[in-house]
Order: C-alpha cells, then structure tokens, then sequence
C-alpha cells in the first residue's frame, strides 16, 4: 500500500499537494489512524488534529495550515 497525505483548499475544494509516506513507516501510519483491519487500497480518510500532527512528526514535515483540510488516502 503506498500512503498519501493531501491538503485540499478549504475555498475551492482543489488538491493543492500531496506528500507520500515513504513506505518504512507502514505500520506506525497503521497505528496513527487506529485501523483494525487491513486497507484495500481506494480508502481517503479526514485527517483529525492531532492525527496530522503526528504524521507530521513521523515524516519530519510541515503540512498543517488553516486553509488547507487534509486527509490520509490509501493506494494500492
């Protein structure tokens, strides 16, 4: 599965940028999102607060901007 975090414009709805999560952190982003099952690969999930902040800080990133929304999509 590859794993993508995507800033949507909160005004226009557009993507605006998406950063892969290189995959040796598979199973930390497994647990981030505090999934029980496996994924199937065409999932998007609404990222929550502290849910970005904590793949920020896994990644060593910087996403976070009030007029951005972002959400986690799983790709197969």
């Amino acid at each position: 599965m590859k794993f993508f975090v995507e800033a949507f414009d909160k005004t226009t709805e557009l993507l605006v940028f998406e950063f892969v999560i290189p995959a040796i952190h598979d199973e930390q982003v497994k647990a981030i999102m505090e999934w029980t099952t496996e994924q199937q690969g065409w999932e998007g999930y609404d990222l929550r607060a502290d849910q970005l902040v904590a793949l920020e800080k896994l990644v060593n990133e910087n996403f976070d901007t009030p007029a951005y929304d972002f959400q986690l999509t799983v790709n197969a």
